[in-house]
């Protein structure tokens, strides 16, 4: 009876470690942007890379025009579908940025984000509308 206990618990623990292995390569997904702005970069242009952290929390890495290269992260209330948003980051340069925004789906992987940011920087600070396009390649 022991050995059928172990044997059990090895495979759910094999099991879980597959379905962990194959949630987190799910779990990685770059992006194109397009807009004024994003709320990930405060870019107009860029491409970003968010790997999920929790059930709806992600952190994420962008390069874009014109604020060069951020990281911070994300909230999503559905990450694949309609929903609220928001972003907490820093860029280069120590420009300090937060975000509040609706996303709405448009197609299998577009996105359009409306809503507001607000950043601290060298060269701005204040609010920043938020209306951009998202384009993701891995879904």
């Amino acid at each position: 009876m022991q050995q059928i206990a172990q044997t059990l618990a090895l495979m759910m623990l094999c099991c879980s470690s597959l379905a962990c292995a194959a949630e987190d390569e799910a779990a990685r997904v770059s992006s194109a942007h397009l807009g004024f702005v994003h709320p990930e970069g405060v870019d107009l242009a860029g491409y970003s890379v968010e790997e999920k952290f929790s059930r709806n929390v992600y952190s994420f890495y962008t390069f874009g025009i014109p604020s060069f290269a951020a990281m911070g992260l994300s909230y999503y209330e559905q990450y694949n579908g309609d929903g609220f948003t928001a972003t907490a980051g820093v860029g280069i340069g120590f420009v300090l940025y937060g975000s509040a925004a609706y996303q709405w789906r448009t197609g299998q992987r577009d996105y359009f984000k409306f809503g507001v940011g607000l950043g601290a920087g060298v060269a701005y600070s204040g609010a920043l509308p938020i209306l951009s396009y998202e384009h993701r390649f891995d879904q």
